[in-house]
């Protein structure tokens, strides 16, 4: 574990822990869950509030409670590591200015995709849709003039949830921050394990998920790694399995849903991070992954929300995953079909590798041997 531990720039005013009788809540800003602490973790979260060292706080945490140094370090390194898991803080790998650079590049990236750089855009057209005659002064201080739905419409994107029950439709992704962040912990994990494979996305949308990947794998030094992208481009299929009666979302009831290939290509051009090893996988989940020419992956990502797409996706990839690598589904709490599948699919395959929430509804696990 390297030394030096920084809490990671999204929470600016650290989130302060509540008190419920002997244990401690630390509540994460971005997603609202809760995480309860016992009195150990507390003094290790207090001393990750400000720029600190491995050393220093196994030093803090041996004089508090009187326990050998190398009990206490391990304790520690867990700890960072599940609070690096989560989001409430990153470790600087190297201390380098490379390194530095990087995670600037990365943490603007992340925050262009989801449009956290121009979000009062998104509210201009709707303004324009309440009111067609909008006054021009309105327009440019929109996020002044409607600072509640500014506030709302930021706490969405960090979180990935549709604001006012729409689903965003002006960034090039959907998932939001904290699942940007996830898909960042996991590469990071991979490439320190030096876990071998490819990335994979199945269910792309605009591609922007998949944009990150990519420039995960570049910013890295790891760019012989190919990025597969799996989508039919054409929205999702109207569903045909019983199991996803009711969930029509193909692309005339959600057009928003629906990306071609053109924009998608498009959108990493706008990145400059197309290039031979972005590999395009179109047409029906069904028709395409079983013979797709992937021979290995580290990350596999899945985006698919019916039962029976996700359950196409698992059948043909999972296999390829290897040992130490990531499954991360998207929908798996936000879909009773995407759930099921995933369950079904774990249950009979005897997997019990925990599943690990990102947020409000993703969730991840890694591979065992």
């Amino acid at each position: 574990m390297p030394d030096f531990v920084r809490i990671v720039p999204t929470f600016a005013d650290p989130p302060k822990l509540l008190r419920d009788g002997d244990v401690s809540i630390l509540v994460h800003r971005d997603t609202g869950i809760e995480y309860r602490l016992n009195a150990t973790a507390a003094t290790m979260w207090d001393g990750l509030r400000e720029p600190t060292t491995v050393a220093a706080l196994t030093e803090r945490l041996t004089r508090q409670f009187d326990v050998p140094a190398d009990e206490c370090r391990a304790t520690v390194e867990q700890f960072v590591e599940r609070m690096c898991e989560l989001g409430f803080v990153d470790v600087d790998h190297d201390g380098s200015e490379s390194a530095a650079l990087r995670r600037r590049y990365l943490g603007l990236l992340k925050r262009a995709l989801v449009n956290l750089i121009y979000p009062e855009h998104e509210l201009r057209p709707d303004e324009l849709q309440a009111n067609v005659a909008a006054d021009d002064r309105v327009l440019r201080d929109i996020r002044y003039a409607r600072p509640d739905d500014f506030e709302t419409l930021v706490a969405c994107k960090r979180d990935g949830r549709n604001f006012r029950q729409r689903v965003t439709r002006f960034s090039h992704t959907m998932i939001g921050l904290r699942r940007l962040e996830n898909i960042e912990w996991c590469a990071g994990r991979i490439f320190a394990d030096g876990i071998q494979g490819d990335f994979a996305e199945a269910g792309v949308c605009q591609g922007g998920a998949a944009i990150f990947m990519r420039a995960l794998q570049v910013a890295y030094g790891q760019a012989e790694r190919r990025t597969w992208l799996a989508d039919s481009f054409q929205g999702l299929p109207i569903p045909t399995d019983p199991a996803d009666e009711g969930y029509d979302l193909s692309e005339a009831r959600q057009p928003w849903l629906a990306c071609d290939l053109r924009a998608v290509q498009d959108n990493f051009r706008t990145y400059e991070l197309l290039s031979e090893n972005v590999r395009f996988l179109t047409g029906w989940f069904s028709e395409t992954l079983p013979d797709a020419p992937i021979e290995q992956l580290a990350l596999l990502r899945i985006d698919a929300d019916l039962y029976e797409s996700t359950r196409d996706v698992l059948v043909s990839l999972y296999d390829k995953v290897s040992p130490g690598g990531f499954v991360i589904v998207d929908d798996y709490h936000a879909f009773k079909p995407c759930r099921l599948a995933v369950d079904e699919f774990r249950e009979a395959r005897g997997i019990d590798a925990p599943l690990t929430r990102v947020d409000w509804t993703a969730v991840y696990w890694r591979k065992r041997d």
